[in-house]
């Protein structure tokens, strides 16, 4: 079982460090025309400084039902309440928990007291418990959210939601991204690998080829992995007394505004044999994949709404590739199998 998973309009992930600029910015109503982003209907409470929204969002599943596989694409409308409050000169959005307020996003650059303006978000939270601001660092963040600023235009009946660049240049939040790490070799996929070979209870997940190691180092140091030779894509090492090394023969992976695409292929290599890794995913369905005879390449499962109605059973990925049959490799070369770490 699995719930749709919906991007909120404040779950939106596009940050950009706090700003310390204080001038204001009203929203006109006369430059529509040529808006790029997207517009939610808004219910604004100003005297009780609340809002809600309503959010269509639709996306390409496959759909199951009595063996027959079908391709549509599914609807569900979603109604978001928030409160908010200023800080200064800063507009505090809050999320909630279901019992209090907690902590909330920060935006810059409206008006003081005047929801009713065009807000630009930060990279820093509100926290209620200390009444402080927690910000991160723009180091800290990944490719798209560094590079991109998310603004927020509010009106008595509508939430204009942008993105823009650096230098300002509308982006369609729609458009894949090429991500930019490309460090595979200190990933989370490298350390899977590890735990592997030392003990075949592991599995391997490709797409952590795209997730960066909190501490990669330390890893390795208490699996006594001795690391011989390491750059962005091939790395030589050895455990307990046994070579191997890891090459990186392809990584991609787009980001969607909702999932992503992802292609990885590794070679690993051995003294007593080689295991190859070809693997891809896609978090967009297509009319092609949604046949019976490939039922192997989806996870079928039952999906529900934002009120927690079955929407349907069926998939709205895929993936094609022997990650599987890679891991049983890894496990037949190594020479001394399970041993404790």
């Amino acid at each position: 079982m699995k719930f749709l998973g919906l991007a909120g309009l404040l779950c939106c992930a596009t940050m950009l460090a706090c700003s310390e600029s204080n001038e204001s910015n009203p929203v006109s109503n006369n430059s529509r025309e040529n808006f790029v982003g997207v517009k939610y209907p808004l219910v604004l409470d100003e005297a009780n400084r609340k809002f809600s929204t309503f959010e269509v969002h639709s996306h390409d599943v496959c759909k199951v039902d009595d063996d027959k596989y079908e391709f549509v694409t599914m609807v569900d409308t979603q109604h978001i309440e928030r409160d908010y409050d200023f800080r200064g000169d800063t507009l505090v959005i809050f999320y909630n928990d279901g019992e209090s307020r907690k902590y909330g996003q920060v935006f810059v650059d409206g008006k003081n007291g005047q929801i009713k303006n065009k807000w630009k978000k930060t990279n820093c939270e509100y926290v209620q418990e200390s009444n402080s601001i927690d910000c991160r660092e723009s180091k800290e963040l990944s490719g798209r959210l560094k590079n991109t600023i998310t603004y927020f235009d509010f009106t008595q009946d509508t939430l204009f939601a942008s993105v823009t660049d650096l230098n300002g240049n509308a982006i369609d939040i729609y458009a894949p991204t090429e991500d930019e790490y490309d460090d595979y070799t200190g990933s989370s996929f490298m350390e899977d690998i590890f735990d592997v070979i030392i003990t075949s209870q592991y599995e391997v997940f490709p797409w952590t080829a795209f997730w960066k190691s909190e501490n990669f180092e330390a890893h390795a140091q208490k699996r006594n992995v001795v690391i011989n030779s390491k750059d962005k894509t091939h790395i030589s090492f050895v455990i307990r007394g046994q070579n191997f090394e890891v090459e990186f023969t392809k990584a991609k992976r787009l980001q969607y505004n909702s999932g992503s695409y992802v292609e990885v292929g590794a070679t690993l290599k051995s003294g007593n044999g080689v295991c190859i890794l070809d693997y891809m995913s896609d978090s967009r369905m297509t009319p092609e994949i949604c046949k019976a005879e490939n039922a192997g390449l989806m996870d079928l499962a039952s999906t529900y709404n934002s009120k927690d109605s079955l929407l349907y059973y069926g998939a709205d990925s895929y993936y094609i590739g022997n990650a599987g049959e890679f891991r049983d490799c890894i496990v037949n070369l190594v020479k001394n199998k399970n041993a404790e770490f």
